[in-house]
């Protein structure tokens, strides 16, 4: 790797990029290093400059280094990509990988690191640059194999798997390419006994990286010599001979094999121009048809036929329209390409795509050629596409919510009835509508990125305000997901009015209120009359009224949590569970109870809700399991637990434990666990009662969004 190696450094740190940039180039003469500050700069460089390597940081404003590396990878797919970040973590080298970096080196504080970056670099670029010369002469030898009549060969290093022949081996060799991949050095049985050494011999020297060039003869199966001339060269990868190249070129009868080779060139090379499928000629002076190996086995024929036994393959119902394109093409040098159907011998019916060009000189058709594919997985495809359309557009129709397609310009690509009949619009209104016609409760840039940000395997669930052709607006839930519509990827909407639940959850928010307002005032007045009459008596009576003016407390709390919280979540915020349990535990009343916290993680939550999740997790194992409970909060796999040491759940009980009002407590409310629950599903977590390892009650919680 003599030349010079140009590298792009991207870091938005200036004074990081020139130090990097400075070391490495000290570190290898051949490095050039440019800099820039980030990774629009870096793909405007790319655009316009040519080089081998790019390194760039991670945690870079605006789009980050894996983002980056996907822009790179689209337009680069090859170039060599080392992620070279101080902010390092196996989420970011397992996302790195999947991107296809090529290299992750952690950042560190000494210069020394820039000598193992320096080698990186060095491998990978050598890496690369041997794979494209590599390709480059694998792409000469695809472009010469179509246009010579010589036998182009490619081994590996130590010739023991062929990685490529043409079929002029098997017209030279007089055996099969077949053989010759099952044992890549069976092609030595055919060479003459008193030359097989010396053809040993230079096959050992082109393995050790020495060009090689020699004559030598060839014994076909039926005793015919022919002459070849071979030159072979050694591809190296680094300093390792890792491809042998070359080709044969038959010297004994060059005339005749010239003739021959040109035709069977001439109608391949067609037949690729064509459909690149099986191919056919037909001889207009003698009615021959000849048939390429391919269109054998597509057929289903081992012979070649006459020009009317290969119209009588064709379906009865298509042949009258193939018998006239061809003979169109024979009087008038018509082209034709047409769908048909074939029968094979064995009974099935296959679809065809069927393509004829006439070859005219002095103005008559001397050869007609063409090619055959066979389409019945595409017919069957579209059939089926078909179906399904008509399926899910009944089903679609079938609905009481309105249901609509969303195509990947954000139109309507098809609407339900109940679309039509909700907002006002006729069918081909909406089709040539967008969401942002009609919604009334989000702008322009929300609902483009909701359609835009649509997660590939999850149902997206939001609420909004929809329009109707007349002016109304109704409150909606809409539930989306990603679908394939006729081949294409969309977006399957499903809006439900929710006018009606909308004006539940207000009666209930405003009974509560007033519930909370008409109980809370007598309660006051009651705990004031408590302290009063304390003061003139002391009975174990009084300790009586005061649990029960806790206990109403408590109720008007929960009730209050459930009627205006509901399944609610506001802004979710990365939240550390360790510390965040311990500052719960300090707002509970824990009396002699003991906690014990082992939970290293963060996760995304409404720190407000998750609040009272654990607060009343934890109040439960007090009430529960007594005065000195040890309540212990841990974590596994994708959520965590909350368990204490008493005496437990029945199987019973844990069927009824989350349950509105039920609590197998006296001086219960009833409602802690249902507002645990009810926090969960407003997450999108789940909630486990089970058994703990001590024994006492356990509930684990699920599904959660991690954030470290």
């Amino acid at each position: 790797m003599g030349d010079t190696v140009r590298i792009l450094l991207v870091d938005d740190d200036p004074s990081l990029a020139e130090l990097a940039a400075t070391v490495l180039e000290r570190e290898d003469d051949r490095f050039s290093v440019e800099t820039v500050a980030g990774a629009g700069e870096g793909l405007a460089f790319l655009a316009d400059h040519e080089v081998d390597c790019v390194v760039s940081d991670y945690d870079m404003p605006g789009r980050d280094g894996i983002a980056f590396l996907e822009a790179v990878r689209a337009d680069y797919p090859d170039l060599p990509f080392l992620l070279f970040t101080g902010k390092g973590s196996e989420a970011v080298a397992s996302e790195a990988i999947s991107a296809g970096v090529t290299d992750y080196l952690r950042k560190e504080s000494t210069t020394s690191q820039y000598a193992v970056l320096a080698n990186r670099i060095g491998n990978a670029v050598e890496q690369y640059r041997a794979r494209r010369a590599i390709e480059d002469a694998e792409r000469k030898l695809s472009r010469i194999a179509e246009n010579t009549n010589d036998v182009l060969f490619l081994f590996d290093g130590d010739w023991s798997e062929l990685l490529f022949v043409n079929s002029a081996y098997e017209a030279i060799w007089g055996r099969p390419i077949d053989t010759l991949r099952e044992d890549s050095r069976s092609f030595l049985d055919a060479v003459h006994p008193d030359d097989r050494e010396r053809v040993r011999r230079s096959m050992e020297r082109l393995s050790n990286g020495a060009e090689d060039e020699m004559e030598y003869r060839v014994i076909r199966p039926d005793g015919e010599r022919r002459w070849v001339r071979a030159e072979t060269k050694p591809v190296f990868d680094g300093e390792t001979v890792s491809r042998i190249v070359g080709f044969v070129r038959d010297i004994t009868d060059r005339k005749r094999r010239e003739r021959e080779l040109e035709r069977t060139s001439d109608l391949l090379e067609k037949t690729e121009r064509i459909a690149d499928v099986g191919g056919w000629e037909l001889d207009t002076d003698t009615r021959d048809v000849f048939w390429t190996d391919h269109l054998f086995e597509l057929l289903g024929y081992d012979e070649v036929p006459s020009l009317e036994e290969a119209l009588s393959v064709y379906h009865e119902d298509d042949r009258p329209a193939v018998e006239r394109a061809v003979e169109a093409a024979l009087d008038y040098g018509d082209s034709f390409d047409m769908e048909v159907r074939a029968r094979r011998p064995d009974g099935e019916i296959r679809w065809l795509r069927v393509q004829g060009v006439p070859t005219v000189e002095d103005g008559t058709v001397v050869t007609l050629r063409g090619a055959v594919q066979d389409i019945t997985d595409r017919k069957e495809r579209e059939r089926d596409l078909e179906q399904a359309r008509a399926e899910y557009e009944e089903l679609i129709n079938g609905m009481n919510d309105t249901a609509w397609v969303i195509g990947p310009d954000h139109t309507f690509l098809t609407v339900n009835d109940a679309a039509v009949e909700t907002l006002g619009y006729s069918k081909a209104e909406l089709r040539s509508m967008r969401p942002h016609d009609i919604d009334a409760g989000l702008d322009d840039e929300e609902i483009t990125a909701l359609i835009e940000g649509m997660p590939e395997d999850e149902v997206q669930v939001f609420e909004t305000v929809h329009e109707t052709k007349s002016g109304e607006t109704f409150p909606v839930e809409i539930s989306s997901s990603i679908i394939s519509y006729r081949g294409e990827t969309a977006v399957l909407c499903i809006g439900r009015d929710i006018s009606s639940r909308k004006e539940r959850e207000e009666q209930l928010a405003e009974f509560a209120s007033v519930a909370s307002h008409d109980l809370r005032n007598p309660l006051t007045i009651a705990q004031g009359r408590l302290e009063l009459a304390r003061e003139d008596c002391d009975s174990d009576h009084l300790d009586e009224v005061e649990r029960a003016h806790r206990r109403m407390s408590a109720l008007i709390t929960d009730l209050l949590s459930l009627a205006n919280d509901g399944e609610r979540i506001g802004e979710t915020e990365p939240v550390d569970l360790d510390a965040f349990a311990r500052c719960c535990w300090d707002h509970v009343v824990t009396a002699e109870a003991t906690l014990v916290v082992d939970l290293d993680r963060t996760i995304r939550a409404d720190r407000s809700r998750l609040r009272q999740l654990f607060e009343n997790l934890m109040r439960n194992a007090i009430e529960h399991g007594g005065a000195d409970v040890t309540v212990a909060v841990g974590g596994f796999e994708d959520g965590f637990f909350v368990e204490d040491d008493g005496d437990g759940i029945t199987e019973t009980q844990r069927e009824r434990a989350l349950e509105s009002g039920y609590s197998t407590v006296e001086d219960g409310t009833g409602f802690g666990l249902s507002i645990v629950e009810q926090v969960a599903d407003a997450h999108g977590w789940d909630v486990r009662v089970t058994e703990g390892a001590d024994g006492g009650a356990r509930f684990e919680i699920t599904g959660l969004e991690r954030a470290d």
